[in-house]
């Protein structure tokens, strides 16, 4: 934990890094609908003081706060905005750093609930439109009972976006398992034919 540590240190010396030392003052800043939107608030702070009270049970479980930090700005912020594209800068350089740490003890990497990687992240989202209607309604109904905060209603609740950065590992790799589960079992049987099966070839 030690290293974590060094990572947050540095994250809190940075100039860039000031809006994100301490908790969000929403009311002070008129920001109203800030705890509708962001129901778990997290700051460098917050995490370093955690860090030095022994709360974290895994490295894992600290890089998760970390990233909540960025993904709480980014979820509030327009996409493209000051502080939108400063949390996606901080958290590219915290996973470089983090990524350091996991180099230097492979140990760490023995956690089955290590955070998904961009490419798994991405993935994710793609298969969650080849699902069913239901099916959807079952992934929603898991994340808002494990992790609400990854979920982002619109006022008339008619739509909602997921939000992926915010939701923790092991729920990741629970919805994971259950979308790749629904994708197989909604391919069509294949039938059993007799004799050669030939492919089209097209010759270009």
């Amino acid at each position: 934990m030690e290293a974590m540590k060094k990572i947050v240190d540095k994250l809190m010396k940075r100039q860039d890094a000031v809006p994100f030392l301490e908790p969000v003052d929403w009311q002070g800043l008129g920001l109203v609908d800030y705890p509708k939107m962001i129901k778990k608030p997290m700051d460098l702070g917050t995490v370093k003081k955690k860090i030095e009270e022994n709360e974290y049970a895994s490295v894992h479980a600290c890089a998760e706060d970390i990233r909540l930090v960025w993904s709480n700005c980014k979820k509030y912020n327009q996409d493209g905005s000051d502080f939108f594209n400063l949390a996606e800068s901080l958290s590219k350089r915290f996973e470089d750093q983090f990524a350091k740490v996991k180099a230097e003890d492979p140990m760490i990497e023995d956690d089955t609930e290590h955070a998904p990687s961009l490419e798994e992240k991405t993935k994710f989202s793609h298969m969650i439109y080849k699902i069913k209607q239901e099916e959807l309604g079952q992934l929603v109904e898991k994340l808002e009972d494990r992790c609400p905060e990854a979920i982002d209603k619109t006022p008339n609740d008619d739509e909602l976006e997921i939000n992926i950065d915010a939701i923790d590992p092991k729920t990741f790799r629970e919805l994971d398992k259950f979308v790749k589960a629904c994708i197989v079992n909604n391919q069509p049987k294949k039938k059993k034919t007799c004799g050669r099966v030939y492919r089209r070839i097209s010759c270009l």
